[in-house]
């Protein structure tokens, strides 16, 4: 529609230049021949004045068509961008869910899905708040897990509709442990941001580097079998009962969207 308006205003005017064009014609013609080639370079430079504005306008409006034509482009592109969004996230929902129900079917464990909807601000604090409470069978002191076996945290308190949940790095969060295939016992212990401490493994034991940790269970809080890192660092100093060993916990609990509450 623009570029239709801007072709009628060009014909005008070039009509209206070839008009001026003709009537200056007959009156410089009377007056000599060498002034009928002046009026010849007259026109030419007129064409070309013309041919100049017609090329402008036609880009100012060809811009705008495009600008408009990019802007909706832009748009439609955000959109696709939300639906992919929204299949990724429904995506990783459902992988979690079919990890869970293969965990029931096998074990007998019980599952709530929870969104994570709050993460606590406080730097001496690593907890998170999720989105299931008291009508849905949350009791505190229930695992919070993702993937169905890797530990998260625990539950701290319980509201109606939503939770707190103490993750594994907190200074509180304490679990009895088994670590590597030997079962050798210990005791992790959350230390902030810094990494986790595995107490009471004898000096005599011989745990390791990369072997896995997970809950033995014996300290009836969680249930067996739940990963929770791995062996980072081993010293042995001297004069001391205990080693002291560091874990690197498995998961970052601070990039969950989504996890699973352990109910039974």
């Amino acid at each position: 529609m623009k570029a239709k308006i801007a072709s009628n205003f060009i014909g005008i005017i070039l009509v209206i230049l070839i008009i001026s064009g003709w009537i200056i014609e007959p009156v410089v013609v009377s007056a000599s021949a060498g002034e009928n080639d002046s009026q010849g370079g007259f026109r030419s430079i007129v064409l070309r004045v013309v041919g100049s504005i017609d090329n402008w306008l036609r880009g100012l409006i060809y811009y705008k068509e495009i600008q408009e034509e990019n802007n909706t482009l832009v748009f439609q592109n955000r959109a696709l961008r939300s639906l992919l969004i929204d299949y990724s996230a429904l995506k990783a929902e459902n992988d979690l869910l079919r990890k869970a129900l293969n965990i029931h079917k096998s074990e007998g464990v019980n599952f709530i899905l929870a969104n994570v909807i709050g993460r606590s601000p406080l730097n001496f604090s690593q907890t998170f708040v999720i989105d299931v409470g008291e009508e849905d069978g949350v009791k505190l002191g229930q695992a919070v897990v993702w993937g169905g076996k890797t530990l998260v945290g625990e539950i701290i308190d319980v509201r109606k509709n939503a939770s707190t949940v103490r993750a594994i790095t907190d200074s509180e969060f304490k679990a009895a442990v088994f670590i590597g295939e030997h079962r050798i016992e210990g005791l992790l212990r959350g230390n902030g941001f810094l990494p986790p401490l595995l107490d009471l493994v004898p000096r005599e034991e011989e745990v390791s580097l990369n072997e896995q940790v997970y809950t033995s269970g014996l300290d009836n809080k969680f249930i067996r079998g739940l990963y929770i890192g791995d062996v980072s660092e081993i010293n042995k100093p001297e004069g001391k009962v205990f080693q002291q060993i560091k874990m690197t916990p498995a998961l970052d609990w601070t990039t969950l969207y989504q996890v699973l509450v352990i109910t039974n």
